[in-house]
């Protein structure tokens, strides 16, 4: 590629060109090349800001007043003649229909790459038995409300561990793929871990909670939506007391 041509392309590409003032040391030297005069430079698409103009490139400057060379196009009326005594062809149609096809089923299977953003707790409360909360309910202390229902059923441990949390993304990156496919397959590497432990049964506590598990296909065996609504309401806490005696554990 001829210099000029390449400085063109570059500044219509917003990249900033850096030329030396001076000779460089043992750099070899530079010989200037012209362009071709039959050749102008109109082709490049400019994209034009406020009341900036076209750069000129150093070939239209050379042929600065020479008409320009123009393709010779067929008459008007040719064209016309053409388009209306041609055959509507039957192939052509179907070959339009299988395109619409086409391109309507490739738009049905566009995968949404946008990360979803959610967090949740694991709560291991026994050998068996596993609570997740989601990102909504983590301030209300479900640790602490979980080992008073337990210990008020005779099933409270010494000690409540402490919540691991999976949050995604893990971590923001716009060069890795974090759409919920990926993110599905670390929380179901997640639930693999603890069930590989000998956990048989999950309690999820809130909306996000249950969602998430019901997509890796996780039964819960008793869900709260609510932590605080169930502090509130007798008929919810019998709910989750005749739920939780069904426990193995029990």
């Amino acid at each position: 590629m001829l210099e000029q041509r390449r400085v063109d392309y570059l500044r219509n590409m917003g990249i900033t060109l850096w030329m030396p003032r001076k000779a460089l040391p043992h750099a070899p030297e530079s010989r200037w090349l012209p362009e071709d005069n039959n050749e102008r430079h109109e082709h490049i698409p400019i994209r034009h800001a406020g009341e900036s103009s076209r750069p000129v490139a150093a070939a239209d400057l050379l042929r600065a007043g020479q008409p320009m060379h123009k393709r010779e196009e067929a008459p008007t009326s040719q064209v016309k003649d053409i388009t209306t005594d041609a055959p509507q062809s039957p192939v052509r149609e179907q070959v339009s229909v299988t395109a619409a096809e086409l391109v309507s089923e490739t738009a049905t299977n566009i995968v949404d790459m946008t990360p979803p953003r959610f967090v949740l707790e694991f709560i291991p409360v026994s050998h068996r038995g596993l609570w997740v909360v989601d990102g909504s309910q983590t301030q209300h202390n479900v640790p602490n409300f979980a080992y008073r229902v337990l210990k008020g059923m005779g099933l409270a441990p010494d000690l409540i561990h402490q919540p691991i949390a999976f949050r995604w993304p893990f971590i923001e990156s716009s060069h890795q793929d974090q759409s919920e496919p990926v993110a599905l397959q670390a929380l179901n590497a997640q639930w693999q871990f603890f069930k590989g432990q000998g956990i048989q049964y999950v309690v999820t506590v809130g909306n996000e909670a249950h969602r998430w598990m019901s997509k890796i296909n996780t039964k819960s065996h008793y869900h709260l939506a609510d932590l605080p609504t169930l502090q509130q309401s007798a008929q919810l806490k019998r709910e989750l007391w005749l739920a939780l005696q069904q426990l193995p554990e029990v």
